[in-house]
């Protein structure tokens, strides 16, 4: 047995409280190994003997949850009797049996540690992760509010490339007009990108965070919409730019010009000058482990919530950002009503994710496995499957509805970009992502084929003429999200489970099989049943062809 790949630990996502009286247990194993079973109780159940505590003990085997590339994984949800829990794994080869626990390995039929477990002590009525029960059924659309729409009509709305310089004069009366187009598409969620007031086009430099930007509109527009969202069943979130902010913030005015000033201590000041994000000048760091900084953003964060019944937060550059920053923040918000918390973390998110600070991240880790497959034609269908399960166990199964699910953004290219034109390949994409587990999300302009390389060519102005609704990827977008409003299923509904193939994706939800062929060579159908859609209309799957088929009721 390939003892070096065992791996557990009494924190996420290997030991998970996901109730008042449950824990989710997973173990990372070799890919050797043929069984796993959990031995575990409470510790004071029982007597003592020589003075070491006795228990009652449970066994249960543990479902493998997934083969990744050099690890298999294998999780299971238990219910200590009082409370308490102590556990350790056998773990079984074809050639031995071993006791695997805190302190040792040990055989069956060996000598044992008399403390050779795992403990969790105590499980405690909070804090539980638990998102918001409407997020993993939304369906998000992202907007860049000074490019998408202007209401009245701008004069001058450019089809080509764009500079971050130049304002364009979208606004939310423009975002207010296209509601219908949305929901028409079937988007239940809109995530603006900054509105408040700011210099710049992005407005990731904030002046005020309780004022509207005068280029976007009042903050009656932003009622306006929120209320007139919410009449066709869209959410609502905005973006917190909360890490830094802009040169004409009127606390970093007063703490730069005056260093006895009660915001000095707000700021990140050096000996050569101030810390800042990511080295931009504009945009001075804040001091988020202090007192006065997190009570001014946790209240900036209920005020937007109260005054106009948002959603949701999206959180800028959310890892930079002290995590009791976030856990204040929180519980402030929540006071009010429970919106959606979602973080920028480009990396393992795990701290962030155990029901104190956020409901989400921005799925970055699926964006690069399933990208790299679709687009780049150098990984193998069995590498998929692995790197996916590799994905899928990275976090706890109760945090992956709630991940926001995105291929491009104002901060890549587009889509149409990555794919260098290929429109089957962006369709292959959009199919993956709309059925997979988590929360969607679709750029502006992804369902008329929009082009734009990266930052700022990635910021291009909507376009509503020619009528977007008769392009093939409004029309595809619009099918997929019907499909997975009509069967949850194919959302967050039912378990991922891979069928084996050496070159189609084949991923049963439920009744429905999902499959893909990834490649130029046209392939034999492998499953019978009802077809609810095919990209091709022939019984074989052609080329970059996509398939959903109802096997059972």
């Amino acid at each position: 047995m390939n003892r070096s790949a065992l791996y557990h630990s009494v924190n996420s996502p290997w030991c998970v409280q996901v109730s008042p009286t449950q824990v989710q247990i997973k173990l990372r194993t070799g890919l050797d190994v043929q069984r796993v079973s959990l031995i575990y109780g409470d510790p004071h159940e029982g007597h003592k003997v020589n003075g070491v505590w006795g228990w009652k003990q449970r066994t249960e085997v543990m479902p493998c949850t997934g083969k990744g590339e050099y690890h298999a994984y294998w999780t299971l949800t238990v219910e200590p009797p009082q409370k308490r829990l102590k556990y350790q794994f056998i773990v079984e080869d074809d050639h031995e049996k071993l006791i695997y626990g805190e302190r040792a390995f040990e055989t069956l039929d060996g000598p044992h540690e008399h403390f050779n477990f795992f403990f969790m002590p105590y499980l405690h009525e909070s804090p539980i992760y638990q998102a918001p029960e409407w997020v993993k059924d939304t369906v998000w659309y992202q907007i860049f509010p000074d490019r998408f729409n202007r209401e009245p009509q701008a004069k001058h709305w450019p089809t080509g490339p764009v500079t971050n310089a130049t304002h364009y004069g979208g606004n939310l009366k423009g975002i207010t007009e296209k509601l219908p187009y949305l929901a028409t598409l079937g988007i239940t969620g809109l995530y603006l990108t900054p509105i408040f007031a700011s210099p710049s086009t992005h407005k990731y430099d904030t002046t005020d965070y309780f004022t509207i930007d005068p280029d976007f509109g009042t903050l009656e527009d932003l009622k306006t919409l929120v209320q007139k969202a919410h009449a066709l069943n869209i959410k609502v979130m905005l973006d917190a730019v909360f890490n830094h902010a802009g040169l004409n913030f009127e606390p970093w005015q007063l703490a730069k010009h005056d260093p006895k000033s009660e915001f000095r201590d707000w700021f990140k000041f050096t000996k050569d000058g101030y810390e800042t994000f990511a080295y931009a000048k504009n945009m001075p760091k804040l001091n988020t482990t202090h007192p006065a900084v997190i009570d001014y953003f946790c209240r900036v964060g209920a005020y937007w919530i109260e005054t106009c019944d948002i959603d949701g937060w999206r959180l800028d550059v959310a890892n930079e950002i002290a995590i009791d920053f976030w856990r204040a923040f929180r519980k402030a918000v929540h006071t009010i009503k429970p919106v959606y918390i979602l973080g920028e973390v480009w990396h393992d998110a795990n701290p962030w994710l155990n029901g104190d600070a956020f409901d989400g991240v921005m799925n970055y880790f699926y964006t690069r496995i399933v990208m790299d497959f679709i687009l780049s034609d150098a990984m193998s269908v069995a590498t998929f499957r692995a790197k996916i399960d590799d994905f899928r166990n990275r976090y706890p199964q109760a945090v992956l509805p709630n991940q926001f699910n995105l291929f491009d953004s104002h901060d890549t290219a587009r889509l149409m970009a990555q794919a260098h034109g290929d429109v089957s390949r962006i369709k292959q994409l959009l199919a993956l992502l709309l059925v997979s587990e988590g929360s969607p999300c679709l750029y502006y302009g992804t369902e008329i084929g929009m082009e734009g390389g990266n930052d700022p060519d990635c910021r291009r102005l909507m376009q509503f003429e020619p009528d977007p609704t008769s392009h093939e990827l409004y029309q595809l977008i619009q099918t997929l999200i019907k499909l997975r409003k009509a069967y949850p299923q194919l959302a967050n509904d039912s378990p991922w489970t891979w069928i084996e193939h050496p070159s189609l994706v084949m991923i049963q939800r439920g009744s429905f099989v999902f499959i893909l062929n990834p490649g130029l060579t046209e392939q034999p159908n492998p499953i019978s049943g009802q077809t609810l859609y095919a990209l091709y209309s022939t019984t074989t799957l052609q080329a970059r062809d996509i398939r959903l088929i109802k096997i059972h009721d």
